[in-house]
């Protein structure tokens, strides 16, 4: 059985999928991450990763998200890190979130993959 990766199976993930490309620029937003975040997919797309990071933390993310890549590793590995999103209507929720990073079929780094759910 072959699975063909689609809008629609990336749709039925449990968590928020957001992959950015290498600047920062948001490549791919699922319905989950609409609900948990709060902003349309026609909103997000094309936009910088900075629509979901509350301002006092945007410093330390960009020096770690530019720091994965030029290591090409991210620095918590498989863990999720527990950490304040920023909400569409401007409020924050802490969310645990996993990175990763993503590559084309010839290894070439691409972007970054993070996957976000709300903590209970």
């Amino acid at each position: 059985m072959s699975i063909e990766i689609s809008e629609r199976l990336l749709d039925d993930l449990p968590d928020a999928l957001v992959v950015s490309d290498l600047r920062g620029v948001i490549q791919v937003w699922n319905r989950r991450a609409e609900v948990i975040f709060g902003l349309s997919k026609d909103r997000a797309l094309g936009s910088s990763l900075d629509i979901i990071i509350p301002e006092h933390l945007r410093n330390a993310h960009w020096v770690g998200f530019h720091r994965a890549i030029e290591a090409g590793a991210v620095k918590h590995g498989d863990s999720a890190v527990r950490t304040k999103a920023m909400l569409g209507d401007g409020s924050t929720a802490l969310m645990d979130i996993s990175f990763s990073l993503a590559h084309n079929e010839g290894g070439e780094l691409i972007g970054v993959i993070a996957l976000a759910r709300l903590t209970s």
